[in-house]
């Protein structure tokens, strides 16, 4: 028996979206210093860190602050953002 064009099928199709943490590496400037801190409260489901740093910087009161640059790498207020909290923290405190 061939399937004609009306069958609709019925499986179930799985998709799964990562869920990502943004973070900020430290600083040291101008008298302040932080380790590194966590920007969102919530993991933010998109289909790249990439992606997921631009919606989260389109909603911010301060997306100003946000720079993609040409490498793919993002900042805030100059601090490279990383996917984990192991990799903010080694890349400055």
């Amino acid at each position: 028996m061939t399937a004609t064009a009306t069958e609709t099928r019925t499986e179930p199709v799985e998709e799964s979206t990562p869920l990502f943490t943004i973070w900020a590496e430290g600083f040291a400037a101008t008298g302040e210093a932080e380790t590194a801190w966590q920007l969102n409260e919530s993991p933010i489901g998109a289909a790249s860190f990439d992606e997921a740093v631009r919606l989260y910087s389109e909603a911010s009161e301060s997306r100003y602050l946000f720079k993609r640059h040409r490498n793919g790498t993002w900042t805030y207020w100059g601090c490279r953002l990383f996917d984990n909290e192991s990799d903010a923290r080694g890349a400055f405190g």
